[in-house]
């Protein structure tokens, strides 16, 4: 890193009653404390006192905040950051997500010695070990309307799908992307404060794509380390169960989106 000075960092966990991941994501991720000292905070977005009494009894330097009602995503991380604004960066983690050494120092390296790089996310592995496509092109609107209507899941190889989930492209080292998932998220504190926060009016999904979006238009990278690594579950209700109250916010989402870029979310980087 080019600066001796000790960064402080922030990772952020939100719990929906998964009891049995939230231990391994945990456990995987304190394991890593050594490489790089960090602060977690967990929020248990649904009344979990199995979790919670683990968490107090197993990791008590874990901050565990338990919400009086369920929040979208957006708000909860937001939440967190304007009530700990103190940290350099801020590491959004999945409840599903089983951390690899080096997961840590590798993203932040890459940030420290790249300034301009406003978020970064590590290559996610499929519990097989299989790579995920966590990294992607910005959607265009018929992609848009394919994934919100899985019509992606019952044809398989649509090219315009392929093209946005990068399967065209081999990736190696560093690689800059039109924008990562959430599920794994370095944040820069600087960027946030420069780009603004996570947009609440997507209570669940395309909030990190839109916060991408963002970046580069003020400037910034977004950037796919797979020298980090990471194994992700990827629950992804809103994708595997059409008539779920998730999949009904990824449609809301997904129209929410199509409005605020005017249909044109390939061309974000335009103001």
């Amino acid at each position: 890193m080019n600066d001796q000075s000790p960064k402080k960092l922030a990772v952020i966990t939100i719990n929906h009653l998964h009891q049995k991941m939230i231990k391994k994501a945990v456990e995987s991720l304190v394991a890593l404390n050594d490489e790089i000292p960090f602060q977690a905070y967990i929020i248990n977005n649904l009344p979990d006192k199995t979790s919670e009494n683990w968490l107090t009894k197993t990791f008590p330097e874990i901050r565990v905040i338990e919400n009086a009602k369920p929040r979208g995503f957006a708000a909860n991380i937001n939440a967190i950051i304007q009530k700990n604004p103190d940290y350099d960066y801020y590491l959004l983690l999945n409840p599903d997500v089983i951390c690899l050494p080096g997961l840590l120092k590798k993203l932040l390296e890459v940030m420290e010695t790249q300034p301009q790089i406003g978020a970064a996310g590590p290559e996610l592995l499929n519990m097989d070990g299989t790579v995920q496509p966590s990294r992607r092109r910005f959607a265009t609107f018929p992609v848009l309307i394919m994934r919100a209507l899985h019509i992606d899941a019952l044809f398989k190889n649509i090219p315009a799908v392929d093209r946005y989930l990068m399967k065209d492209t081999a990736f190696e080292g560093n690689t800059d992307v039109d924008w990562i998932t959430g599920a794994v998220m370095l944040l820069r504190k600087k960027t946030l404060e420069a780009v603004g926060l996570f947009d609440e009016r997507f209570y669940m999904y395309f909030e990190d794509e839109d916060l991408c979006c963002r970046l580069w238009r003020e400037g910034w990278r977004v950037c796919y380390v797979t020298e980090a690594q990471a194994y992700h579950a990827h629950i992804a209700e809103g994708r595997k169960k059409l008539f779920s109250k998730a999949n009904f916010h990824h449609i809301a989402s997904a129209y929410k989106m199509m409005l605020k870029y005017g249909g044109k979310i390939a061309g974000c980087y335009e103001k």
